[in-house]
């Protein structure tokens, strides 16, 4: 039986999250800017028409943003990521199969809203879909999908403030097809969504898909295929799937016959993480190790929150330090080092302990540091971890005491920070003074996740 697939995409969402509490922004052109203020990385549709090109430096655009009245924003990814979250919570309610993709895109398994008690789509007997292909569904489930398609799309707008395209189809390859067709063609059709089931529409649509826009397909592997004829998703669903795999991958191959109809990739059970990354650039350089200790710090913690927040340990963890990329008058320096947990942890003293003796190595004097990162290397789902005995096994050089201490206390900590605010608790290593990181010239508040930034009205 054919699956019914959704991708739910938000549009322009990182411009969308700064409109939300800005109704006066809700028509201006609006950009992103990334760390350090340096490059668009995100525009509002107005900003599109416009002509602002995706990464361009915003000093090359700066005096034409200020003549058209374009709204400059600096990247806050504290709020895009609690808008996500919310997004992701309203989508939780349609079904159980969630699979957050990115931070603005999630697959959602639908099929079970619309089969019997015998696993038979509903309506099928009435409608024995002759001549039917491979990922059909029938007539009644298909009416019944896109009033819910549509009923998603207004729910989540309105719940959350950011608006959303969504595709639908039988494979993951194909949903995420049928949203781009939906964002193209919202403004012509006044839908929000578009389906990729029947034959006939899956062969109209994937001719016009070039193929470089498929999924899985990527600009250098679409470049090897042109010097084949091979230009747009059609063509490469015409290939041998055989052929495919000998010539490319196995990745390839199922991509194919995902475009085909056949379900490949299983959104219900999504991939898992494998790492988990927190670095920043300084606002100025550091040369002090005392100094460079503190943000380090800040950043294993960071990452030891998140890692307990998604439910996942860490088997290792890798720290990076680096000079500026770019001031070619002072020494360069670019390192990392790694190390091993003797077991899978998310506790955020031994990720402290582990981050901060592996700066100590790395650092050498006689360099001005601008740039740090931690990462949680080979992280592994919390269950399973104690399912394999990870957490279980006898560990001589940290006792199962002291590992319950520190969950006890990691559990209490985030409690707190939670009701009172972020960093209401926080480890003496990470100093009572915040780090100043990368410039960040235009900022908005953290409406969503600090007290003393909660919209005003007047």
């Amino acid at each position: 039986m054919s699956r019914i697939i959704g991708l739910v995409d938000c549009d322009s969402f990182f411009a969308s999250c700064e409109k939300v509490f800005r109704p006066d922004w809700a028509n201006r052109p609006l950009v992103v800017l990334s760390n350090n203020d340096g490059c668009v990385v995100a525009r509002s549709p107005e900003a599109k028409a416009l002509g602002i090109p995706m990464g361009e430096p915003y000093f090359k655009i700066k005096s034409f943003a200020n003549s058209r009245g374009v709204v400059v924003r600096s990247g806050n990814y504290e709020l895009y990521g609690d808008m996500s979250r919310r997004v992701i919570q309203t989508l939780s309610q349609w079904t159980p199969s969630v699979d957050v993709y990115s931070i603005d895109e999630a697959f959602l398994d639908l099929t079970g809203r619309f089969v019997d008690s015998k696993g038979n789509f509903r309506g099928i007997e009435d409608d024995p879909m002759d001549g039917k292909s491979l990922g059909d569904i029938p007539r009644q489930t298909r009416e019944e999908l896109e009033k819910l398609a549509a009923e998603i799309t207004r729910i989540v707008e309105k719940w959350t403030g950011i608006p959303v395209s969504m595709g639908l189809g039988p494979t993951r390859t194909l949903a995420k097809a049928a949203s781009r067709i939906a964002k193209d063609s919202a403004a012509a059709t006044g839908k929000k969504y578009a389906l990729l089931f029947s034959r006939r529409e899956r062969a109209q649509a994937l001719a016009n898909l070039p193929i470089e826009k498929v999924w899985g397909i990527g600009r250098r592997l679409s470049k090897t295929l042109a010097l084949g004829k091979i230009e747009t998703a059609l063509d490469f669903a015409r290939l041998d799937p055989r052929r495919v795999r000998e010539d490319f991958s196995i990745v390839q191959e199922k991509t194919l016959r995902e475009l085909r109809g056949e379900l490949m990739f299983d959104v219900s059970t999504p991939e898992p993480q494998k790492s988990l990354r927190v670095s920043r650039s300084f606002a100025d350089p550091i040369s002090n190790l005392e100094e460079l200790e503190k943000p380090v710090a800040n950043f294993a913690a960071k990452v030891a929150e998140k890692l307990r927040a998604r439910k996942i340990v860490a088997a290792g963890l890798q720290v990076a330090i680096a000079t500026s990329h770019f001031n070619e008058k002072v020494p360069r320096r670019n390192v990392a080092a790694a190390a091993n947990f003797s077991k899978p942890t998310n506790s955020t003293p031994e990720i402290l302990s582990v981050a901060l003796r592996l700066l100590r190595g790395l650092f050498a004097s006689g360099y001005d540091y601008k740039r740090a990162g931690v990462t949680a290397l080979a992280t592994t789902d919390e269950e399973f971890a104690r399912s394999q005995g990870y957490l279980f096994e006898p560990d001589p050089t940290r006792p199962q005491e002291i590992r319950e201490r520190d969950r006890k206390l990691c559990s209490a900590m985030d409690k707190i920070n939670s009701g009172f605010g972020r960093d209401a608790l926080f480890f003496a290593a990470q100093g009572a003074a915040k780090p100043q990181f990368a410039n960040a010239s235009f900022v908005s508040p953290c409406y969503t996740t600090d007290w003393n930034s909660l919209p005003v009205a007047r």
